[in-house]
């Protein structure tokens, strides 16, 4: 395949939204898919005669992404998908805030997050064609296949509730190239998350179906959540393109979602052994979390201090010195 760059051209349809959402509870991973981290990378070029059919299906913790084609003739494609799970929710991944009104520490759970990305640029023409399929009696009778051109791409993530989707059917040829970035980072107590869905279309299409559909609906499904709020979230969507082509069409389309997922807000003591102790601090890690401030909160630097003072210091005057003390040391 030798095209490897194609500009989309002047039509181009950009969907921008930036959001500050609320994440909690199961309901924003993809269903039945655990999180194990992996990153994985492939890389096709193809072009012949014949009958070809592609399926391919990726499952992070909460993104997926599909593509699947077929069709007989003359085939010419290249594709590269690149696929990574970042971090999963596990015993290991939390991190503790204060509860603004009740006061108490409360434990959160990390996001799992993750990135997808899909690139194919193609050039084929559909025609019947035929091969002797093996030995004996299939040796001459040659198998004919009279399939026309299908190629399908879907995108999910559903920590943000979105998807979109892109269709040929019933194509006599079809050429262009569409590309695919899906990525969800959660946000967490010192950094905001982000949600990013791009599709890039660019598509020429001979006596073919094309649809392209994109949808935004209410992230709203948590199991406390009112009925109504459910409803709502898949009927009365924040986004819906439901676009449709049937003949002969030259289609360019860009579909960008971008939501900001605000990071925990918490207010704090700035000693933090004024709001029940500072060994009271919940932590993973204690040493290595709170580990520079342990000398300040718990007092050892000041007892080291006042033993190392020439001529010895008396303590207990230190903080209210009298007027023997005030110019000692």
């Amino acid at each position: 395949m030798k095209r490897y760059v194609v500009g989309i051209g002047s039509a181009l349809i950009l969907l921008l939204i930036t959001a500050s959402l609320s994440l909690a509870g199961n309901w924003d991973f993809n269903p039945g898919q655990e999180s194990v981290k992996h990153k994985n990378d492939m890389t096709s070029d193809v072009s012949g005669t014949g009958y070809t059919m592609e399926y391919m299906k990726v499952n992070t913790n909460n993104l997926s992404m599909l593509e699947y084609a077929h069709g007989s003739g003359t085939m010419d494609y290249a594709d590269i998908l690149n696929s990574e799970q970042k971090s999963i929710v596990s015993s290991e991944n939390y991190y503790w805030i204060i509860d603004l009104t009740t006061g108490q520490w409360m434990k959160k759970w990390g996001s799992a997050n993750s990135v997808i990305t899909y690139t194919k640029q193609y050039d084929n023409v559909q025609s019947p064609t035929a091969f002797a399929y093996g030995t004996g009696w299939y040796a001459s009778h040659p198998v004919s296949y009279n399939s026309l051109l299908k190629d399908k791409n879907e995108a999910k993530s559903y920590q943000e509730s979105a998807s979109m989707h892109r269709q040929v059917e019933y194509a006599r040829a079809l050429k262009g190239d569409i590309a695919i970035e899906i990525n969800c980072t959660g946000p967490n107590d010192v950094a905001d998350g982000k949600g990013f869905l791009k599709m890039k279309i660019d598509d020429d299409i001979t006596q073919g179906t094309l649809h392209i559909g994109e949808l935004l609906t209410m992230p709203m499904k948590k199991s406390n959540t009112p009925k109504f709020a459910t409803k709502q979230g898949w009927k009365d969507s924040i986004i819906e393109v439901d676009s449709n082509y049937i003949g002969d069409f030259s289609v360019q389309k860009t579909m960008t979602l971008d939501i900001k997922k605000s990071k925990s807000t918490w207010g704090e003591d700035w000693l933090p052994c004024c709001s029940g102790g500072f060994f009271d601090i919940p932590s993973r890690n204690f040493d290595a979390d709170f580990g520079s401030q342990k000398g300040i909160f718990d007092c050892t630097c000041r007892n080291t201090s006042i033993s190392t003072m020439k001529p010895a210091w008396n303590a207990s005057m230190a903080q209210f010195p009298t007027e023997k003390y005030k110019n000692v040391p």
